[in-house]
């Protein structure tokens, strides 16, 4: 007998206040945590309308289940079933942007979420500028009523309220990138500079932009989860998510004081900085997930926990903190770096949790310049060492050629797959291959390319990798 779908406790009677952009799996599992929380101390107090602006599939799913789904929490130990309702309604952008538009116009609506993952800010990687040559970005200076990309969704709705004389909404960016609220605030003013004036200083002036930082580890979901999840169910969810235990959402201060108290008792961190969450979060876990995701699949290993129980890439992750991320790092007030470190190392080796090393693996070129080159580059301005980091790079530079050490074809994907592609075949040595890479400026900046310790280090940790093969080139470097 077929199961009824999974449906919603209590049918929503109040205006949507709240609208994110970019619904996926991430989202689901952290934000509308913290907001299901929220609800229910305080009877319904966030309504969010879902949007996805590249696909329908997940918006079509959730639509037959009246936005409600169910998140499983797994510990090493033990697991934790959660009904999540925030979310009231739904849409795929493309099919009605102008009801997008009108809808973040609204006067109800105060808090616009994002997670656009790095790629969907549309910036030059290198130089976190605005990419004018961004297909998408070219549409929507010239389709202001059809944008696709959230700086034009967000600029022509903050319009629509400067004309209404309404107050901008506040944008919280939850995203894993440097300072996300500066940075999405800088692209939003240079696309309004584009468009008006006028609309460029209202932003600058009234603008809530606070920067934020996110922690959960979220893998993506497989047909088997979501069978086994149902076994335990009464009614049918075709779309759960699954998640961690740990969760940790920290938000700058400067927030609009309204929507900081509806995130009061929430367990939200509000802080002055953001930025030395943000900057221990991003070099110490994303930077190692990306050294594992890369290191790993080419040892032939599919999860971080999988990679993490391998005693060479464990010994390599520990070197790279102690030696040449942690001295980078400034950590926030009553951290202790190491015990941080600790605690990542006990959230790796959840084997609960099938983070897939090719999910973390998508869009490096997008990642790795705040993951990884930054850090080399922090750590060429203190004259320090980078051996260790240069093999993440080398890494990434085999795994984005498309074949891995038994050669067996790796779907790449990323925005630069096809000029990754051209260079692998047009190169005759280890060298040819940096400096084919080196010369995508977007990701490589001036720094770097020019450093000749680092391209020689480069080139070396390369040609070891390609002659030896990731373990036995680690385990000679690490001896």
């Amino acid at each position: 007998m077929t199961k009824a779908l999974l449906s919603r406790t209590n049918q929503p009677n109040q205006p949507i206040n709240t609208i994110h952009l970019g619904l996926g799996a991430f989202y689901r599992a952290f934000c509308c945590n913290y907001f299901q929380k929220i609800n229910e101390l305080k009877k319904n107090s966030i309504r969010v309308l879902g949007v996805s602006l590249k696909t329908p599939h997940l918006v079509n799913k959730l639509k037959k289940q009246q936005g409600v789904f169910t998140a499983l929490e797994k510990g090493k130990t033990k697991t934790l079933l959660k009904k999540i309702e925030c979310i009231q309604e739904l849409l795929f952008a493309q099919e009605n942007p102008k009801y997008l538009l009108k809808s973040l116009a609204n006067e109800e609506v105060n808090l616009v979420t994002i997670t656009v993952t790095e790629k969907g800010y549309c910036l030059i990687p290198s130089s976190g500028k605005l990419n004018f040559n961004n297909l998408d970005i070219k549409n929507d200076l010239e389709n202001p009523e059809n944008p696709k990309s959230v700086i034009g969704y967000l600029v022509y709705s903050l319009n629509l309220r400067k004309n209404k004389n309404l107050t901008p909404f506040t944008c919280l960016s939850c995203d894993n990138i440097p300072e996300n609220g500066k940075v999405l605030l800088s692209a939003v003013l240079e696309f309004a500079k584009e468009i008006d004036s006028d609309l460029f200083n209202w932003i600058k002036e009234y603008g809530n932009f606070p920067s934020t930082m996110v922690d959960r580890i979220v893998p993506a979901i497989t047909d088997n989860d979501i069978i086994d999840i149902n076994k335990s169910m009464v009614l049918q969810d075709n779309a759960p998510i699954i998640h961690e235990p740990y969760s940790l959402w920290v938000i700058d201060n400067k927030i609009d004081f309204n929507i900081k108290h509806i995130f009061k008792n929430s367990e939200v961190l509000f802080v002055d900085n953001v930025k030395q969450y943000e900057e221990m979060k991003l070099k110490c876990l994303n930077g190692t997930h990306s050294a594992l995701a890369y290191l790993g699949y080419l040892s032939g290993y599919n999860t971080i926990f999988e990679s993490i129980c391998d005693k060479v890439l464990l010994k390599f992750i520990k070197l790279l903190w102690i030696n040449e991320i942690l001295p980078t790092v400034d950590a926030p007030k009553n951290f202790i770096l190491t015990d941080y470190t600790k605690e990542l190392l006990d959230r790796y080796n959840n084997q609960n949790i099938e983070h897939l090393n090719k999910q973390i693996a998508i869009d490096g070129s997008q990642k790795l310049p705040q993951r990884i080159l930054r850090t080399i580059e922090e750590n060429i301005d203190n004259n320090s060492g980078f051996e260790l980091l240069c093999e993440v790079i080398s890494a990434w530079i085999r795994y984005t050629g498309g074949k891995d050490e038994n050669g067996e074809i790796i779907k790449v994907i990323d925005p630069y797959t096809n000029v990754f592609s051209e260079i692998h075949e047009n190169s005759q040595s280890t060298l040819d291959l940096i400096n084919g890479y080196l010369k995508i400026e977007n990701i490589f900046s001036k720094k770097l390319r020019t450093n000749k310790k680092f391209v020689n280090t480069l080139n070396n940790s390369l040609s070891r990798q390609i002659n030896k093969g990731t373990l036995v080139s680690l385990r000679e470097i690490l001896n």
